[in-house]
């Protein structure tokens, strides 16, 4: 993966769509307030969210995970209710509901990530 592509007009991304994701260090399905929501996380360090346009997925940040694992960061990639791997409910969409989804995802990992040092230590 190449973190130094520019494709200012999106003429590359249209043609061939992101470089696929690299292997995720943590990746599952959170149950939230009546949806799946998909998430993984890369690497270490101060986490970055990165949360796709509608009708876009996680999926979508092939070309930015690299770079930001490369900058020492680590990247949290979320499906929205309803789009990519994650399902939704009959209830109309939200921001306030997919923002309560967000802080569930970053929430359950924290969690995780504090179980983890605490049993290492």
């Amino acid at each position: 993966m190449n973190a130094e592509i520019e494709d200012d007009d999106l003429v590359r991304f249209e043609a061939h769509g992101a470089d696929p994701l690299p292997a995720a260090d943590i990746e599952g399905w959170l149950e939230h307030d009546g949806a799946r929501i998909w998430h993984a996380s890369y690497g270490d360090g101060p986490p970055v969210v990165l949360l796709h346009g509608g009708l876009g997925h996680a999926g979508n940040w092939g070309y930015q995970v690299p770079a930001i694992l490369s900058a020492g960061y680590r990247a949290i990639l979320i499906d929205s209710r309803g789009h990519g791997r994650s399902t939704r409910d009959d209830r109309p969409y939200s921001y306030e509901r997919m923002a309560s989804d967000v802080l569930a995802v970053i929430d359950a990992l924290e969690r995780r990530s504090s179980s983890r040092q605490a049993a290492s230590s």
